[in-house]
């Protein structure tokens, strides 16, 4: 698990937009990083209060890392989900933003959880279309609920990563933004990025969750900055970062994430 330490480090390495000399992550930086708010964010909050406050259990076959253990059922409390699984709401505004400055059309989730998230990803001003992959289908069911409540427009597809993502990629969808959050270790991370990697263009982003969770995910991180169709890497801690912009020059960043 993430420790202080680590925390500590990132912040001593972190650079603001003083530092920060290539125009594009400046730009990131100033609009995106500093930005403030995001599209839906009252409606989205206030369900996320009440999924944190709800009595409501689901008997869920989870297959991630941390409180996702291995494809064992088990029955948790849709609080417990909300207050230990979710995105937070400050980084999750900050992945709207990011979506909106690149002006992504299409874009990725994997980990759909209880849709909060999704919700956030599909709440962009500009409508993106959003697909979001969940393993679990109570969860699925939930967030599929969440959006329709939301009234916001987002596909979720019920699988597991290693079957549906290929699947998609090898159907025609082409994400040009994707959000790995679904299962914390080093192989697997390494393989959805590689699928994705393969199918996107110059433009493509792709946001991976926790990469301070363990030595596994670190590992998994710096592979990904030493790949070579990897131009730009901004780690946030909470987040990694990898620009394929193609033509620019190779450069890895430490940004400061309020």
């Amino acid at each position: 698990m993430r420790s202080a330490l680590e925390y500590l480090n990132y912040r001593l390495r972190a650079k603001t937009r003083h530092g920060v000399h290539s125009p594009f992550v400046y730009r990131i930086v100033e609009e995106v990083i500093q930005g403030t708010g995001a599209a839906r964010t009252s409606d989205i909050e206030k369900l996320r209060t009440e999924l944190r406050n709800s009595t409501e259990s689901l008997t869920i076959d989870d297959r991630g890392a941390g409180m996702r253990r291995g494809g064992r059922k088990s029955v948790r409390k849709i609080s417990e989900i909300a207050r230990r699984s979710a995105t937070p709401a400050p980084q999750a505004a900050f992945l709207q933003r990011l979506v909106s400055h690149l002006g992504s059309e299409c874009v990725l989730e994997l980990g759909t959880n209880l849709g909060l998230t999704t919700a956030y990803l599909a709440a962009a001003p500009h409508a993106p279309r959003t697909l979001s992959i969940e393993a679990a289908p109570e969860l699925a069911k939930c967030a599929a609920d969440h959006l329709a409540r939301l009234g916001l427009k987002a596909e979720i597809v019920v699988g597991t990563f290693e079957e549906k993502l290929p699947a998609l990629l090898n159907g025609g969808f082409v994400p040009d933004f994707a959000y790995i959050d679904g299962n914390h270790r080093k192989d697997p991370t390494l393989r959805y990025f590689d699928l994705l990697a393969q199918c996107m263009d110059a433009e493509g982003v792709v946001v991976i969750g926790d990469i301070y969770w363990s030595a596994e995910m670190r590992e998994a991180w710096q592979a990904v900055k030493e790949d070579p169709r990897v131009n730009v890497t901004a780690d946030l801690y909470y987040f990694g970062i990898a620009f394929f912009r193609k033509g620019q020059a190779r450069e890895h960043f430490t940004l400061k994430h309020p």
